[in-house]
């Protein structure tokens, strides 16, 4: 089973120096710099040295999780997507509220999709003969 982390790539969000100061509680002039790790963010900092980050404790992670789910194509795609969240949340920490969060638009979008599965086959001509009634 693949990770949630090979369909979200963290290098591709965009940080900046003065959200990462804001997360971590300080000024911008003490964080030397940041590098984008394939798992972790690392912080130098003039304070105390290096420091990691996790990805998902990020703002970042969480609208990255909300993009993919709103733009799941399919019933099949958006119901691995919804095991790879079960997992996720499983095996790391998320709070309550985010989690509900994530349900949600996950129902959501199952909703819009049955929604549009019914639609096409309504909208969708039946090529059977109409047969006389009896």
């Amino acid at each position: 089973m693949c990770h949630l982390l090979q369909r979200i790539n963290p290098r591709q969000f965009e940080i900046s120096l003065s959200y990462l100061a804001t997360y971590l509680g300080v000024t911008q002039d003490c964080i030397l710099r940041f590098e984008q790790w394939a798992n972790v963010l690392f912080v130098h900092r003039k304070d105390r040295g290096g420091q990691f980050i996790s990805y998902r404790d990020l703002i970042h992670w969480l609208e990255a999780c909300v993009q993919t789910i709103r733009t799941c194509p399919t019933h099949q795609a958006l119901q691995e997507l919804g095991q790879l969240l079960k997992a996720e949340i499983e095996r790391f920490t998320y709070a309550t509220d985010t989690v509900a969060y994530l349900r949600r638009l996950w129902q959501q979008r199952k909703a819009q999709l049955d929604l549009n599965l019914n639609l096409r086959s309504f909208y969708t001509p039946n090529h059977q003969p109409l047969s006389p009634n009896p």
